[in-house]
C-alpha cells in the first residue's frame, strides 16, 4: 500500500467509525497529537482510546481539503487541512489542519509514524 493510500484509508476508516481499521494504520511506535485531545498519544492503547472516544460523536465525518505531499528518503509527509463534522443538538463543523508522517515501520509496512492535528483558530484580520 502506498503512502497516499494510507491517508485515503484513514479518512475512510474514520468516516466508517472503523476502530480496528484506523488504529491498524498507525505504527506501534506512532505518536498522535490529536485534534480533540490535550495529551500526546504515544502508545497503541492511547491511540485506540482517542479514536474510541472520538467515535462517540454522532455522525462523525471528516473531509480532507488541501494536501501538500512531500517525500524525503522514503518518508512521506502530508500537511494540509480537513474539516470534522458531527451532530450535536445542531450540526458542528470544525476546520482543522494536520501533518502526517508515513514511513516503513519495523515490519516494513507503510504506516503512520507521526500525526499532529489542531483546530484552525478564527482569525482577527491578521
Amino acid at each position: 500500500m502506498g503512502a497516499e493510500k494510507v491517508l485515503e484509508e484513514w479518512q475512510l476508516f474514520l468516516n466508517d467509525h472503523d476502530l480496528g481499521g484506523i488504529t491498524g494504520l498507525y505504527s506501534d511506535e506512532a505518536v498522535l497529537w490529536g485534534t480533540f485531545s490535550d495529551i500526546i498519544r504515544d502508545t497503541p492503547g492511547l491511540i485506540e482510546e482517542y479514536f474510541r472516544r472520538l467515535f462517540e460523536n454522532d455522525q462523525l465525518n471528516v473531509e480532507i481539503g488541501s494536501v501538500h505531499p512531500r517525500e524525503y528518503n522514503g518518508m512521506h509527509l502530508y500537511s494540509g487541512t480537513y474539516e470534522f463534522s458531527y451532530q450535536d443538538t445542531k450540526p458542528v463543523i470544525l476546520p482543522a489542519r494536520f501533518t502526517f508522517v508515513i514511513g516503513s515501520d519495523k515490519d516494513a509496512a507503510l504506516r503512520i509514524l507521526e500525526h499532529h492535528s489542531s483546530l484552525i483558530p478564527e482569525t482577527s484580520g491578521r
